[in-house]
């Protein structure tokens, strides 16, 4: 536990040291997503999401997604999944709006410890990410390959019993192919909020994240502040199926 606690702080830190050396640029932007979970037995689960995030609140697009996976769980504490995303990433050149493809394989292992009633949840995921470029403000059939590795901790701690949790945690993601780059560092984003159980099935999760992203093409740290709404669900296929 006390190696994770310096790896932790260490990776907490990235971002407030690459703050210090450049231009920071303040936003303010607002995710909302639909989260589905369907078990088919005690190992194998699918996962998917859909996302629509602006920027500027609601004045400007910035993605939208769609992403999925199989995940399959060892025991109590580990799971593994891999999956595909595809986002169009908004980018704007002289006030005209282009949707830019990425397409994005996956793959993540998690550790989850309960410590009486808080939960605490470790995640290390590996990302490649095929980007669409723009050139001469166009878009191009060009994509830039990057692989990101992404660590994120989560502390889940009732509230009350059944009904509501309170979330808080941190993850930084990196590019490890570019170490001596400035693109080293992509982004960090610390976030709390609340769970709020609905019924058996569905959540609805409200968050706040504070995120630090360079941009290494302009020399630009960007302050996000960030209100995000999420709908999650979770269903088991035994349970659910129709006699």
């Amino acid at each position: 536990m006390i190696t994770e606690k310096y790896i932790a702080t260490i990776f907490f830190l990235i971002p407030f040291a690459s703050k210090a050396q450049h231009t920071t640029e303040h936003t303010n932007m607002l995710w909302t997503g639909y989260y589905n979970t369907v078990r088919f037995n005690k190992k194998w689960c699918l996962q998917s999401d859909a996302q629509i995030r602006t920027k500027d609140w609601t004045r400007q697009w910035s993605q939208l997604l769609g992403r999925s996976g199989v995940s399959y769980t060892f025991n109590d504490h580990v799971t593994v999944t891999g999956g595909f995303a595809f986002f169009k990433i908004a980018q704007y050149a002289d006030k005209q709006l282009f949707l830019k493809n990425e397409w994005r394989p996956w793959q993540e292992i998690s550790y989850q410890l309960k410590l009486k009633k808080i939960n605490f949840i470790q995640r290390l995921r590996t990302e490649q990410r095929f980007l669409q470029q723009v050139i001469n403000n166009k878009k191009s059939k060009t994509y830039k390959y990057i692989f990101r590795l992404r660590y994120r901790f989560e502390w889940q701690i009732p509230l009350k019993e059944n009904k509501i949790d309170f979330l808080a945690g941190n993850e930084v993601l990196v590019n490890p192919g570019y170490v001596k780059n400035t693109l080293f560092f992509d982004q960090n984003r610390s976030f709390a909020g609340l769970n709020f159980k609905l019924n058996t099935n569905t959540t609805l999760q409200c968050q706040y994240l504070k995120i630090f992203q360079w941009h290494s093409n302009t020399s630009v740290l960007e302050d996000q502040n960030v209100f995000r709404v999420n709908i999650i669900q979770r269903f088991n296929y035994k349970t659910n199926k129709p006699k």
